[in-house]
């Protein structure tokens, strides 16, 4: 808009024109230095995103190193990027000689742990065998029950020191004073070796046997030693022992050879439940007398009877032979539970009616 003002002279003037010019001058300038912002902030990123693909573009092993005490990562890199610096090289091969030699030194450890077990069951079998030397049969026989309990049956020294402590056993045994399986006993007025025997669940051989006597004739006001101990039996099959215990402590191991009438699955749990000297032998119409060869069962025969969840089980027995020596060893021999005709005889002296046996 465009006014007249009047001047001091009387003369009018323009007044208005200026202000509108210059505002339109102003707002091209604004345009002009949104522009450049526009493109300084365009080139700005662009330069950015450029230089972050150049500092991708030049990371090298280098650069980024996997942790020095991780071997495994340092493995995996070097495989994936070939990679070579020595430092890591050599953690590498240090690496990959670790884990081929892991088997040669797990190997190394068994060989020196099995040196040390064999060394250490060699000085206990040692320290045995010179107590029973010198006699002191209960020192012998815990020492072999220590060292036995945790053998396996494969072991080189398993049946010297087997054998060993049956020999300490039935020395005490046969001493009559063995504190685990004797007990005072004075006779009274209509005592008998059998009644006393069915009092305490032993034997008559067993009594004679504590007390050195050869005949049954008692006096009153005798003093007795009465196996009192609880006897018990176990039959492993996986290694064919028979282990005689009493009160749960190994006395005695016994070799035990299964018959044809035992399948290698047969277990449970049973009882003597009937014992007889010199059996007579009937199979299939025939009767063979004691000692005949065609007697397979021997000089001594135990009755087994299945009890608990074996109660349905087949009979079984735990018998000699009709062999010298070690009962047929070969598949298919005849009989059940045999063992030689020396170790059954002793065996049936030693254990009363209703011994438990656990087969297993």
């Amino acid at each position: 808009m465009v006014k007249m003002k009047k001047k001091s002279s009387g003369s009018y003037g323009i007044y208005g024109i200026r202000t509108v010019e210059s505002r339109r001058s102003r707002t091209g300038l604004y345009r002009v230095f949104a522009v450049l912002l526009f493109l300084i902030i365009c080139g700005a990123i662009v330069w950015g995103i450029k230089a972050h693909s150049d500092s991708r573009g030049a990371i090298t092993p280098d650069v980024v190193k996997p942790l020095p005490d991780n071997d495994a990562a340092a493995l995996t890199f070097a495989d994936e990027r070939a990679f070579e610096d020595s430092e890591t090289a050599a953690a590498i091969r240090d690496y990959r000689a670790r884990e081929n030699d892991a088997s040669a030194e797990s190997q190394f450890d068994l060989q020196e742990f099995e040196r040390q077990r064999l060394k250490q069951q060699r000085k206990l079998y040692d320290d045995a065998l010179q107590a029973f030397n010198e006699r002191k049969f209960e020192t012998c026989r815990t020492i072999l029950r220590d060292m036995l309990v945790p053998m396996d049956s494969s072991d080189s020294l398993y049946e010297p020191a087997a054998n060993l402590l049956g020999r300490a056993s039935m020395n005490i045994y046969n001493s009559g004073i063995d504190s685990e399986t004797n007990a005072d006993y004075t006779v009274k007025s209509g005592d008998t070796l059998s009644k006393i025997a069915l009092n305490y669940n032993t034997s008559v051989s067993a009594i004679q046997k504590a007390n050195g006597m050869t005949t049954t004739r008692l006096n009153i006001g005798q003093k007795l030693k009465i196996p009192q101990s609880v006897w018990s039996i176990e039959i492993r099959r996986s290694d064919n022992k028979l282990l005689l215990k009493t009160n749960n402590r190994l006395f005695k191991i016994y070799n035990v050879y299964p018959g044809s009438a035992i399948s290698q699955s047969f277990s449970g749990t049973f009882r003597i439940f009937s014992k007889q000297k010199d059996p007579v032998w009937r199979v299939d119409g025939h009767t063979y007398q004691p000692g005949s060869a065609g007697n397979i069962i021997g000089p001594r025969w135990m009755a087994l009877k299945g009890t608990g969840a074996s109660a349905d089980a087949a009979g079984t027995a735990i018998h000699g032979t009709n062999r010298a020596g070690a009962p047929d060893a070969s598949p298919g021999a005849p009989g059940y539970f045999r063992l030689s005709n020396d170790d059954v005889k002793e065996l049936y002296d030693l254990v009363p009616l209703e011994t438990s046996v656990e087969i297993k």
